[in-house]
């Protein structure tokens, strides 16, 4: 096999490690599609709103009544005065807290598990709670769940599409890759034919760089992704909670075996083809 080739051999290589990058994004964003919807819903706030007055041993009596319901969290049931409630809901809703009257009554906020988080649930506990004396109404919104799964589908079809485009641009120049190097060799190939010398044998050499191309894109993705993905779970925010290593570990595996039929496959391919054109 001709040591000539190495320009194209590198494009070959760079070409498909950046399909196998945006292949791994895409795989964990999908992986980690649900995990993200579940920990959207364990923190959106219920909130329980309360007639004004209220008695501390009757908000006390509320509270216990509510962590007493299916599915809502430990230790996420809390009260808070009228002017918590405004600080609190002045931040969610990106407004000012210097008001001249506080429209917001002392409330009760709590939240759900993932596995409790349900239209008919909280329709259910709105329903049991406002029957209680002193309650004044439960508020909750459902969007943001739904917002975060669209953005989820539109961002990771996105990343596809592009890793469509990247794969094409891959393939392409592959087979530009490998035409070059079989007609650079094509009298040695020639010669191998003469003397009988099986296609397995012919195409050995060149399935080994098709390989070793592929486990350097492989080594190149999971080394910058493994960095990434080290990073974000070292930060401690709130995508250190999102990231499940078991999906990124199933995401290096499929990208190893996409990179893998990338190469290896396509390049038999072609030079099968090229071998059964050139015995003719």
């Amino acid at each position: 096999m001709s040591k000539n080739n190495k320009p194209t051999q590198f494009y070959a290589t760079m070409s498909t490690t950046i399909v196998l990058v945006l292949i791994s994004l895409f795989l964990l964003l999908f992986l980690h599609s649900t995990n993200i919807t579940n920990i959207v819903k364990e923190n959106i706030n219920i909130l329980v709103e309360l007639e004004d007055g209220l008695p501390s041993g009757e908000i006390e009596n509320l509270r216990t009544i509510i962590s007493k319901y299916d599915g809502v969290k430990a230790n996420s049931v809390i009260y808070l005065d009228k002017a918590a409630a405004l600080a609190m809901m002045s931040k969610e809703l990106n407004i000012s807290d210097v008001v001249s009257e506080n429209p917001f009554h002392d409330i009760i906020k709590f939240n759900l598990t993932q596995q409790a988080y349900s239209e008919a649930n909280i329709i259910n506990i709105k329903t049991q709670i406002e029957l209680e004396k002193g309650v004044a109404g439960l508020y909750y919104e459902n969007e943001s769940v739904d917002f975060v799964k669209g953005n989820l589908d539109k961002v990771s079809l996105g990343i596809l599409v592009l890793a469509l485009c990247f794969v094409i641009l891959a393939v392409a120049i592959i087979f530009n890759t490998i035409q070059l190097t079989l007609y650079s060799d094509i009298k040695e190939i020639k010669t191998m034919q003469m003397v009988g010398a099986e296609n397995s044998f012919i195409k050995k050499p060149y399935l080994k760089s098709a390989f070793m191309m592929a486990l350097k894109s492989t080594f190149i993705v999971v080394f910058i992704i493994g960095i990434a993905t080290t990073y974000l779970i070292y930060t401690q925010n709130i995508i250190a909670e999102i990231i499940q290593i078991k999906y990124v570990i199933l995401a290096f595996v499929l990208t190893a075996i996409i990179a893998f039929i990338m190469q290896v496959y396509t390049t038999n391919l072609i030079i099968n083809r090229f071998l059964r054109r050139e015995r003719r």
